[in-house]
């Protein structure tokens, strides 16, 4: 009898440490797996910072670079489009270059925008459109394709856009989102700002202290 009970003692044993071995094994494996989705997962989540991490350098150099250098803004043509003896701007010569160290800038990449506000009761105006390079040394015109040198100087007329749209020689609501034209009287504070697609853009606040041809307003 006692041989019999000394017999499923150990069996029991062989069970129980068997038991504990595909336990341990099962665990093990289980860490294993864990630790392959684990490393997966940050491998994954790595390369994706590194991606973010490189093409937000990129824009931010692009940003930084990416710009246009405004020489100076004079007036080309003056005029009087409400009819009512007050002279405005009418017309501007922007001189500018690509800002030292940028690259892959090319005519039609360059806008400008310029805003002004009438009145709290019309609201602001605008005045768009591309900024166009011709070279200051002759007059010629870039190709679209040509990339724009940092060391070349370019010029734009830009003829500001109509502002009395209904031609009621008068400012009113319905001449909102027009151009500012008549907004460019002498002592006149306007934004200016140029846009280059994909790189960055440059604020400039005109001054219009005289309406002088030639005279600067920046």
């Amino acid at each position: 009898m006692s041989h019999d009970n000394s017999f499923e003692t150990a069996e029991a044993r062989r069970d129980e440490s068997g038991s504990i071995g595909i336990g341990a094994m099962i665990v093990f494996i289980a860490l294993i797996l864990v630790a392959a989705v684990a490393s997966t997962i940050i491998i994954k989540t790595a390369e994706e910072l590194q991606q973010n991490a490189e093409q937000t350098s990129s824009d931010t150099r692009q940003q930084i670079s990416g710009k246009v250098s405004v020489v100076d803004i004079v007036i080309k043509e003056v005029g009087d489009e409400l009819g009512t003896g007050a002279t405005h701007v009418a017309q501007i010569d922007v001189i500018w270059r690509v800002a030292s160290g940028s690259t892959g800038i090319f005519p039609p990449d360059i806008s400008y925008y310029i805003t002004c506000e009438v009145s709290p009761s019309v609201g602001a105006f605008f005045d768009t459109g591309d900024l166009d390079a011709k070279n200051l040394t002759d007059d010629s015109v870039p190709a679209d394709s040509y990339e724009l040198s940092a060391g070349n100087t370019y010029y734009t007329s830009i003829t500001l856009a109509n502002a009395d749209s209904d031609g009621n020689n008068a400012l009113a609501i319905a001449d909102a989102g027009n151009g500012c034209d008549v907004l460019f009287t002498q002592g006149a504070n306007i934004d200016m700002r140029i846009s280059v697609d994909g790189g960055g853009d440059t604020a400039i606040e005109l001054k219009v202290d005289s309406l002088t041809y030639g005279a600067s307003i920046m």
